[in-house]
């Protein structure tokens, strides 16, 4: 039957772990792990990209001719790639500035973000930008993919919309050139965004490109995104916890970051998450109460289990891989928690059980005190044979003894302390094994009088020679069952 109750408490902390993970309930906590646990890169010169505002103070929409000189102004900078993450239209009134426009969308270097209209249970509908702008430049799409607390942590390296197309990011079209929207097997893919000893890149203000405020050393050799930051036409997105808010061309810039740098981790299948988080989760807890979960079985255990949790995660992200560490911490962190709370009560317990007795620590001190002088002393080592106090009539023996030994402690010297689980120490100055071995024998005789359980115990007796009493302590601290 208890085979069965800690299988179960070990599968329920198990699927725990893995509804946790599998539904990002614990999401914040592995953002932190990730941040911390992420292998650490070389440091970076300066940022390998660069982020053009369209802010407030130079509002959208600007004429596309406009547009067009500040990638001829880009182009001339040395920028060694252009991302336009914009809505663009095509204007009756300019039809030269979209002309010019679409010229300097032919350049290979410049890529162009695509909409995603997505809509619950279908598949996403691409926005394409005018034809004219479309048929000049290489596409990539623009989606970013909040969790379900709404933070940007992972990115879409490809989508396939509706009508078939496999979309490529944005970020992913402007590193690889050659590579254009078109069909694939694979419908989608996606990696996590890491926060890790990367600062994110500068954001500049895309008029200053134009009107000389930014130079050609700021963007040469750059990877250049230019979008919106305005709060009245988009919003910002909070990223992973413990991260700013950003724009969306700002998360674009993040992952484009990663993608060059090749911090890309990938998830692993879901299910197998979740068998993962099953076996360090639940594995612990089975461990720690194979012996009833007393004593330091479980809390070590969950310890265990712990550091190979984060020992499997940080061995994963140097491989690109993603497993979801939150659940099986935080379910082993409670157990942990447990643990302690009820080791705390059930000394709190004791200590009502028994007031006025001292302390393991303190009777460990008296003894040393003893011992030092050279004085004879006997320490009695007493407690209930079945050494169980949870139940009602355990407790009832463990007062009983406890006032027992209260009122043998007599002398100014004598201590009487609680060792717990039903354990009990008595120590005696001055007196001799002979007459302790009385002393123990008329407790068994008063206790034997009211008890349920029959009383067991042992009288160490020291005269000057070698002491032995600690060791003695130490073994009567488990339970009543080993004493003699």
């Amino acid at each position: 039957m208890r085979s069965l109750r800690r299988g179960a408490l070990a599968l329920a902390a198990g699927a725990l772990a893995a509804l946790l993970g599998g539904l990002g309930l614990a999401a914040p906590l592995d953002d932190l792990l990730q941040r911390w646990l992420s292998p650490t890169s070389a440091p970076q010169p300066s940022a390998p990209g660069v982020v053009l505002a369209i802010g407030p103070d130079d509002p959208w929409p600007w004429p596309n001719g406009r547009l067009a000189q500040l990638l001829d102004r880009l182009r001339d900078a040395g920028a060694r790639g252009i991302a336009l993450d914009l809505p663009l239209q095509a204007s009756a009134d300019d039809p030269a500035g979209d002309a010019r426009l679409a010229r300097s969308l032919l350049d290979n270097r410049v890529a162009l973000g695509v909409a995603l209209d997505m809509a619950p249970g279908k598949a996403p509908r691409a926005r394409m930008p005018p034809v004219e702008f479309a048929d000049a430049a290489r596409l990539g799409h623009a989606h970013l993919a909040p969790d379900r607390d709404g933070r940007v942590r992972q990115h879409l390296s490809y989508v396939l919309a509706a009508d078939g197309v496999r979309w490529p990011s944005l970020p992913q079209v402007l590193v690889q050139p050659g590579n254009r929207a078109g069909g694939g097997a694979r419908a989608l893919e996606r990696w996590r965004i890491g926060l890790a000893g990367d600062l994110p890149p500068p954001t500049l203000p895309a008029s200053g490109v134009l009107d000389g405020r930014l130079g050609a050393s700021q963007l040469h050799g750059r990877w250049i995104l230019v979008g919106l930051a305005d709060p009245r036409l988009q919003p910002r997105l909070p990223g992973p916890f413990g991260s700013a808010p950003l724009y969306p061309v700002e998360h674009q810039a993040r992952a484009l970051v990663a993608l060059l740098r090749g911090a890309t981790p990938r998830p692993l299948p879901a299910a197998a998450q979740a068998v993962l988080a099953l076996l360090l989760a639940g594995g612990a807890v089975l461990v720690g109460l194979s012996a009833g979960g007393r004593d330091w079985r479980l809390p070590a255990a969950a310890i265990g289990g712990l550091v190979a949790t984060l020992g499997l995660f940080a061995w994963l992200l140097g491989r690109q891989l993603w497993f979801a560490p939150g659940g099986v911490v935080l379910v082993l962190a409670i157990v942990l928690l447990a643990w302690w709370l009820t080791a705390l009560w059930k000394l709190l317990r004791e200590r009502q059980q028994a007031p006025g007795l001292a302390s393991r620590a303190r009777m460990e001190a008296a003894l040393h005190a003893v011992r030092a002088t050279g004085q004879p002393h006997a320490l009695l080592l007493v407690g209930i044979a079945a050494g169980d106090t949870r139940s009602e009539a355990g407790q009832a023996d463990a007062c009983r003894l406890a006032r027992l030994l209260r009122e043998r402690a007599r002398r100014p010297g004598d201590i009487a302390a609680c060792l717990g689980d039903g354990a009990f120490a008595l120590l005696l100055p001055g007196t001799p094994a002979s007459a302790a071995e009385h002393i123990l024998d008329e407790i068994r005789q008063l206790a034997g009088r009211g008890m349920a359980s029959p009383v067991r115990g042992s009288v160490h007796g020291c005269d000057g020679d070698p002491c032995e009493c600690s060791r003695h302590l130490g073994a009567g601290a488990t339970a009543a069952a080993p004493l003699a």
